[in-house]
Protein backbone atom coordinates (compact mmCIF):
# COMPACT_ATOMS: atom_id res chain seq x y z
CA UNK A 1 0.00 0.00 0.00
CA UNK A 2 1.64 3.23 -0.95
CA UNK A 3 1.98 5.65 2.19
CA UNK A 4 4.49 8.58 0.40
CA UNK A 5 5.24 10.58 -2.25
CA UNK A 6 9.23 11.95 -2.63
CA UNK A 7 9.56 14.24 -5.11
CA UNK A 8 12.94 15.68 -7.02
CA UNK A 9 12.64 19.35 -7.05
CA UNK A 10 14.65 21.50 -10.30
CA UNK A 11 12.65 20.23 -13.18
CA UNK A 12 10.16 18.61 -11.47
CA UNK A 13 7.94 20.91 -8.73
CA UNK A 14 10.06 23.80 -9.79
CA UNK A 15 12.45 25.26 -12.57
CA UNK A 16 15.24 26.90 -11.40
CA UNK A 17 17.08 29.69 -13.46
CA UNK A 18 20.19 27.72 -13.16
CA UNK A 19 22.64 27.18 -15.28
CA UNK A 20 24.06 24.10 -14.43
CA UNK A 21 26.74 23.84 -17.51
CA UNK A 22 27.56 27.35 -16.49
CA UNK A 23 28.14 26.43 -12.73
CA UNK A 24 30.15 23.37 -13.62
CA UNK A 25 32.59 24.85 -15.96
CA UNK A 26 33.41 27.52 -12.92
CA UNK A 27 34.27 24.91 -10.64
CA UNK A 28 35.92 22.57 -12.98
CA UNK A 29 38.03 25.51 -13.55
CA UNK A 30 38.55 26.11 -9.88
CA UNK A 31 40.00 22.83 -9.39
CA UNK A 32 42.07 23.23 -12.67
CA UNK A 33 43.53 26.34 -10.26
CA UNK A 34 44.09 24.33 -7.91
CA UNK A 35 46.18 21.57 -9.55
CA UNK A 36 43.75 19.07 -11.90
CA UNK A 37 44.66 17.56 -14.79
CA UNK A 38 42.97 19.91 -17.48
CA UNK A 39 40.34 18.27 -19.72
CA UNK A 40 39.68 15.24 -16.55
CA UNK A 41 35.96 16.75 -16.54
CA UNK A 42 33.03 18.19 -18.76
CA UNK A 43 30.03 20.06 -17.68
CA UNK A 44 28.63 16.65 -18.78
CA UNK A 45 29.37 15.28 -16.02
CA UNK A 46 27.22 15.38 -13.04
CA UNK A 47 28.44 17.16 -9.59
CA UNK A 48 28.96 14.03 -7.75
CA UNK A 49 30.93 12.29 -10.07
CA UNK A 50 33.32 15.57 -10.65
CA UNK A 51 33.91 15.68 -6.99
CA UNK A 52 34.61 11.46 -6.71
CA UNK A 53 36.61 12.11 -9.43
CA UNK A 54 38.56 14.97 -7.89
CA UNK A 55 39.28 13.43 -4.35
CA UNK A 56 40.25 10.07 -6.40
CA UNK A 57 43.32 12.31 -8.55
CA UNK A 58 44.22 14.12 -5.31
CA UNK A 59 44.31 11.35 -3.28
CA UNK A 60 46.49 9.61 -6.10
CA UNK A 61 48.91 12.90 -5.76
CA UNK A 62 49.79 12.18 -2.34
CA UNK A 63 47.41 15.31 -1.25
CA UNK A 64 46.35 14.89 2.16
CA UNK A 65 42.68 14.47 2.92
CA UNK A 66 41.99 17.51 4.56
CA UNK A 67 43.47 19.67 1.99
CA UNK A 68 41.51 17.44 -0.61
CA UNK A 69 38.43 18.21 1.79
CA UNK A 70 38.90 21.73 1.79
CA UNK A 71 39.18 21.89 -2.00
CA UNK A 72 35.88 20.39 -2.32
CA UNK A 73 34.17 22.46 0.47
CA UNK A 74 35.45 25.38 -1.61
CA UNK A 75 34.10 24.32 -5.07
CA UNK A 76 30.80 23.28 -3.37
CA UNK A 77 30.45 27.39 -2.24
CA UNK A 78 30.62 28.38 -5.73
CA UNK A 79 27.48 25.59 -6.68
CA UNK A 80 25.73 26.92 -3.24
CA UNK A 81 26.18 30.50 -3.99
CA UNK A 82 24.31 30.37 -7.45
CA UNK A 83 21.72 27.73 -6.66
CA UNK A 84 20.92 30.13 -3.40
CA UNK A 85 20.46 33.19 -6.20
CA UNK A 86 18.86 30.87 -8.42
CA UNK A 87 16.15 29.91 -5.89
CA UNK A 88 15.14 33.80 -5.25
CA UNK A 89 13.32 33.74 -8.92
CA UNK A 90 11.97 30.02 -9.29
CA UNK A 91 8.52 29.37 -10.46
CA UNK A 92 6.32 26.83 -9.78
CA UNK A 93 5.82 24.26 -12.74
CA UNK A 94 2.20 23.66 -14.10
CA UNK A 95 -0.51 21.69 -12.32
CA UNK A 96 2.22 21.19 -8.88
CA UNK A 97 0.05 23.21 -5.69
CA UNK A 98 -3.26 21.24 -7.22
CA UNK A 99 -1.28 18.02 -7.33
CA UNK A 100 0.29 18.06 -4.00
CA UNK A 101 -2.75 19.10 -2.58
CA UNK A 102 -4.88 16.01 -3.93
CA UNK A 103 -2.39 13.99 -1.95
CA UNK A 104 -2.28 15.36 0.31
CA UNK A 105 -6.32 14.97 0.38
CA UNK A 106 -5.38 11.17 -0.16
CA UNK A 107 -3.87 11.03 3.60
CA UNK A 108 0.14 10.57 1.62
CA UNK A 109 3.16 11.62 3.26
CA UNK A 110 5.56 14.06 0.98
CA UNK A 111 9.15 14.69 0.91
CA UNK A 112 11.46 16.13 -1.08
CA UNK A 113 14.52 14.75 -2.35
CA UNK A 114 17.18 17.25 -3.99
CA UNK A 115 20.67 17.42 -4.81
CA UNK A 116 20.40 21.46 -4.37
CA UNK A 117 21.68 22.64 -1.03
CA UNK A 118 19.27 23.05 1.88
CA UNK A 119 19.41 26.77 1.83
CA UNK A 120 18.52 27.32 -1.81
CA UNK A 121 15.70 24.60 -1.26
CA UNK A 122 14.22 26.50 1.30
CA UNK A 123 14.33 29.55 -0.42
CA UNK A 124 12.87 27.79 -3.44
CA UNK A 125 9.99 26.04 -1.68
CA UNK A 126 9.18 29.10 0.63
CA UNK A 127 9.10 31.72 -2.30
CA UNK A 128 6.44 29.25 -4.25
CA UNK A 129 4.14 28.77 -1.16
CA UNK A 130 4.71 25.08 -1.57
CA UNK A 131 6.94 24.03 1.60
CA UNK A 132 4.06 23.28 4.26
CA UNK A 133 3.05 20.40 1.74
CA UNK A 134 6.02 18.44 2.90
CA UNK A 135 6.49 16.01 5.62
CA UNK A 136 10.71 15.63 5.08
CA UNK A 137 12.99 17.86 2.69
CA UNK A 138 15.96 16.35 2.74
CA UNK A 139 19.02 17.95 -0.10
CA UNK A 140 22.45 16.77 -0.75
CA UNK A 141 24.02 18.87 2.56
CA UNK A 142 21.60 17.26 4.66
CA UNK A 143 22.93 13.74 4.04
CA UNK A 144 26.64 12.17 4.42
CA UNK A 145 26.24 10.41 0.71
CA UNK A 146 23.61 12.44 -1.52
CA UNK A 147 22.07 11.03 -4.81
CA UNK A 148 22.71 9.28 -6.60
CA UNK A 149 24.15 7.30 -3.82
CA UNK A 150 20.78 5.11 -2.14
CA UNK A 151 22.03 6.27 0.95
CA UNK A 152 20.06 9.51 0.61
CA UNK A 153 17.20 7.89 -0.37
CA UNK A 154 16.83 5.51 2.43
CA UNK A 155 17.65 8.64 5.01
CA UNK A 156 14.32 10.41 3.17
CA UNK A 157 12.66 6.76 3.61
CA UNK A 158 13.81 6.84 7.41
CA UNK A 159 12.33 10.43 8.15
CA UNK A 160 9.04 9.20 6.70
CA UNK A 161 8.64 6.07 8.98
CA UNK A 162 7.95 4.05 5.55
CA UNK A 163 9.36 1.06 3.97
CA UNK A 164 11.13 1.13 0.39
CA UNK A 165 7.48 -0.75 -1.28
CA UNK A 166 5.36 1.80 0.33
CA UNK A 167 6.41 4.82 -1.40
CA UNK A 168 7.02 5.99 -5.12
CA UNK A 169 10.34 8.69 -6.19
CA UNK A 170 9.36 11.65 -8.84
CA UNK A 171 12.08 12.97 -10.64
CA UNK A 172 13.30 13.56 -14.04
CA UNK A 173 16.72 12.63 -14.59
CA UNK A 174 18.39 9.30 -13.63
CA UNK A 175 19.97 10.33 -10.73
CA UNK A 176 16.27 9.98 -8.96
CA UNK A 177 15.97 6.76 -11.04
CA UNK A 178 19.01 4.75 -9.89
CA UNK A 179 19.18 4.81 -6.06
CA UNK A 180 15.16 3.52 -6.32
CA UNK A 181 16.35 1.05 -8.40
CA UNK A 182 19.03 0.33 -5.71
CA UNK A 183 16.42 0.03 -3.05
CA UNK A 184 13.53 -1.30 -4.37
CA UNK A 185 11.80 1.55 -5.02
CA UNK A 186 9.00 2.62 -7.99
CA UNK A 187 9.74 5.68 -9.93
CA UNK A 188 8.07 8.03 -11.96
CA UNK A 189 9.90 9.91 -14.37
CA UNK A 190 8.57 13.28 -15.79
CA UNK A 191 10.22 14.71 -18.82
CA UNK A 192 9.78 18.40 -17.41
CA UNK A 193 12.97 18.44 -16.57
CA UNK A 194 16.44 18.08 -18.17
CA UNK A 195 16.21 14.59 -19.69
CA UNK A 196 13.83 13.79 -22.99
CA UNK A 197 11.41 10.63 -22.67
CA UNK A 198 13.97 8.50 -24.78
CA UNK A 199 16.90 9.51 -22.59
CA UNK A 200 14.30 8.64 -19.72
CA UNK A 201 13.94 5.15 -20.99
CA UNK A 202 17.41 4.12 -21.07
CA UNK A 203 17.31 3.57 -17.33
CA UNK A 204 13.91 1.61 -17.24
CA UNK A 205 11.77 3.71 -14.64
CA UNK A 206 8.71 1.85 -13.71
CA UNK A 207 6.69 4.93 -15.89
CA UNK A 208 6.87 8.26 -17.53
CA UNK A 209 4.46 10.61 -17.62
CA UNK A 210 4.69 14.46 -19.43
CA UNK A 211 3.87 16.47 -16.46
CA UNK A 212 2.85 16.17 -13.08
CA UNK A 213 -1.47 16.60 -13.39
CA UNK A 214 -1.11 13.06 -14.60
CA UNK A 215 0.71 12.00 -11.36
CA UNK A 216 -2.85 11.19 -8.76
CA UNK A 217 -4.30 9.37 -11.43
CA UNK A 218 -1.58 6.98 -12.15
CA UNK A 219 -1.38 6.71 -8.56
CA UNK A 220 -4.81 5.51 -8.35
CA UNK A 221 -4.61 2.86 -11.31
CA UNK A 222 -1.20 1.59 -10.88
CA UNK A 223 0.05 2.23 -7.19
Amino acid sequence: MLKGVIFDLDGVLLKFNLDSKKIKEEIISFFVENGLEKGMFTPKDTFSSIKEGVKEYFLGKGKEEEWIDDLLKKGEEIAVKHEIEAAKTTDLLPDVKEVLMTLRAKGLKLAVFTYNNSEAAKIALEKTGIIDYFDVILARDNVPKPKPNPEHLKVVLQSMDINPEEAVVVGDTEMDIKPCKALGVKVVSVTTGIRTEEELKKYEPDFIISGLKKLPALIESKL
